[in-house]
């Protein structure tokens, strides 16, 4: 996927979000034991909300933001999931690093496409989002604490 503007970015991150929906929902019939199901669960919702304040970001940025153009391209996040692994039974353990693992893509993502923003405000935009994604790690990491104490 190319991406030629600000708006672009913003589908991808969106559609990130969806495809790891549709991942964590093929990992829950393999979870091994109802902790890892509820963990699974919960980060399904998260994904969605996740992809919701997306959209609901993109609205409030002007539109003169949404249609900057960029004039090199990033990879995308396409590759966090070719040949990811999937073990037969799932565990919790797993299903915490696989997280940090799309996390850190996601992040990574937006901090390429900032360096590459010839725009100051596209590349506000997108440090913030990079940000946002680095405190939702942190919010799932107290998620799945309290998950593995339970």
């Amino acid at each position: 996927m190319s991406f030629d503007q600000t708006r672009d970015i913003l589908d991808h991150a969106r559609e990130f979000h969806r495809r790891l929906i549709r991942f964590y929902m093929e990992l829950r019939h393999l979870a091994e034991n109802e902790t890892t199901m509820r963990l699974i669960d919960e980060l399904i919702n998260h994904e969605k909300l996740l992809e919701s304040q997306l959209s609901d970001y993109e609205e409030s940025v002007s539109d003169n933001t949404l249609d900057t153009f960029f004039k090199y391209m990033a990879a995308t996040t396409d590759q966090a999931f070719v040949n990811y692994p999937v073990p037969e039974k799932v565990s919790t353990d797993y299903v915490i690093q696989t997280t940090r693992h799309f996390d850190e893509s996601l992040s990574r993502f937006y901090e390429s496409m900032a360096k590459k923003a010839l725009s100051v405000q596209v590349r506000e935009m997108l440090e913030n989002l990079q940000h946002l994604e680095q405190r939702e790690q942190l919010v799932l990491s107290k998620l799945m604490l309290s998950l593995q104490e339970a």
